[in-house]
């Protein structure tokens, strides 16, 4: 066992990343060898997303790009994650390449599973939910450790009607604070100045343990074990589930990014109803409110589903007119993907799939010019960069992020530096130009306070 290489490809999102480097974790404390060229390897773990149909389909053709890979060489290709939980033996049956499927419950043993695979079997392994959070143990990170997801419970309660993940995933299970604690002492220890909350929804943290305002107790308890200065961001936040609370701690806590993510999904309050969302049109429009009063220079992101069941074109057009009235630093959008299993595929009045696509795309246009009229006010101001690396090898052309930027769904800071950086550090950065996205500038120099 000590000479075989396992290689591991991860799909979907910042989850499924944390899952993938906690397996490797425990395959490498089991005496594998971890490999990052899949051509090498000996076993090909690919960590799959079944959350909408287009990353089921880039699931199943990464499969068979890797098959293919793999046809003259004797390496094992294992299935792992949501698609291999929800679909399970059907995918032995109908990849033949496949030698070995586990569900995302099932991690703790997949060390057994590549022995028995190893050995000449197939193997299947979709083990129910477990009833408290189980971590397989420290994670093998795959990314640069100066920025680090942390992934606060996993399941979700919430049912919303278009939603798989309760299904695949099970109900919320909320990680005690002080293993949550610990990994993040650990990644600050190990040069992280950013550290990203995850979950499926981050503001019901606490709540299986019937805490009323659980994200922000768990906050609290960070930033006072962990006097170290680094940027702690909150992703995935539900609308619902935004206290007073949160919003002082955002507002008062310099660590703290002034950068929320809420996904509104739609603002049609029937829709709303429709999904299971538990809040209003009106709701949003409070909360926003709110948000943008009681913290001043927050940066709001949210997603939204276009063609959910039943959005006609009145309602599709309350939708792109809430987008200016109110508009959103960030926005991204889904079409609406209609998944065999969910209270919405049985709906009536659905959208058909090509007009769900073009209501996205929609969206997206009249974003892109709200979104360069947000970046236009930065020009000629200066903010804190958090380095990520060389835009050209060799030249002095950088790129990296502020606060208010999140990792691999928000734009970058591209900019000329006279000096050399390290990854990781943090700059000052004037902006001199901007696109929908991204903003240009110049390094000014290593800045001595918080980050703003």
């Amino acid at each position: 066992m000590r000479s075989r290489k396992i290689a591991a490809v991860s799909l979907g999102c910042a989850k499924n990343r944390i899952d993938t480097e906690e397996f490797l974790g425990l395959l490498e404390r089991s005496g594998y060898l971890i490999t990052g060229d899949p051509a090498e390897a000996d076993a090909i773990i690919i960590n799959t997303c079944a959350f909408i149909e287009e990353a089921q389909q880039e699931s199943i053709n990464t499969i068979l790009e890797l098959a293919g890979d793999i046809h003259n060489r004797r390496a094992l290709l294992i299935a792992a994650g949501c698609l291999a939980q929800r679909f399970g033996g059907k995918l032995l049956d109908e990849i033949p390449e496949l030698k070995g499927v586990i569900g995302v419950h099932s991690y703790a043993k997949l060390p057994l599973l590549l022995e028995r695979c190893f050995a000449g079997r197939k193997e299947l392994l979709l083990l129910p939910p477990p009833d408290h959070y189980r971590s397989p143990g420290p994670r093998l990170l795959t990314r640069p450790p100066h920025s680090a997801y942390v992934k606060i419970s996993e399941g979700c309660s919430n049912r919303c009607r278009y939603c798989l993940i309760p299904s695949l995933r099970g109900p919320l299970r909320s990680r005690p604070s002080s293993d949550i604690i610990g990994e993040i002492k650990q990644l600050i220890d190990g040069g992280a100045r950013e550290i990203n909350l995850i979950a499926q929804d981050t503001t019901a943290y606490g709540a299986d343990r019937g805490a009323a305002d659980g994200l922000s107790e768990l906050i609290s308890q960070i930033l006072l074990a962990i006097p170290d200065f680094f940027w702690l961001r909150i992703l995935y936040a539900h609308p619902a589930r935004i206290s007073d609370s949160l919003i002082d701690l955002i507002a008062r806590e310099k660590r703290l990014c002034k950068y929320l993510d809420l996904p509104l999904q739609h603002v049609n309050s029937g829709l709303l109803q429709s999904m299971g969302r538990g809040y209003s049109r009106e709701d949003i429009v409070n909360l926003v409110e709110k948000l943008r009063r009681r913290i001043p220079g927050v940066t709001l992101r949210t997603t939204y589903l276009a063609g959910y069941p039943g959005e006609t074109a009145a309602r599709f057009r309350e939708l792109c007119s809430f987008l200016k009235q109110e508009p959103f630093e960030r926005v991204g959008v889904f079409a609406y993907s209609r998944q065999p299993g969910t209270a919405a595929s049985a709906l009536d009045r659905q959208v058909p799939r090509r007009v769900a696509a073009k209501r996205r795309h929609k969206l997206l246009r009249i974003q892109q010019k709200i979104a360069l009229q947000f970046n236009g006010r930065l020009v000629g101001k200066s903010f804190t960069v958090l380095v990520e690396g060389l835009a050209r090898n060799g030249g002095v052309l950088y790129y990296g992020r502020t606060s208010s930027q999140a990792p691999e769904v928000d734009g970058l800071v591209f900019f000329r530096s006279s000096r050399s950086l390290r990854r990781g550090s943090l700059v000052n950065v004037l902006v001199t130009a901007v696109s929908p996205y991204d903003l240009f500038g110049k390094a000014l120099g290593t800045p001595e306070g918080p980050a703003t």
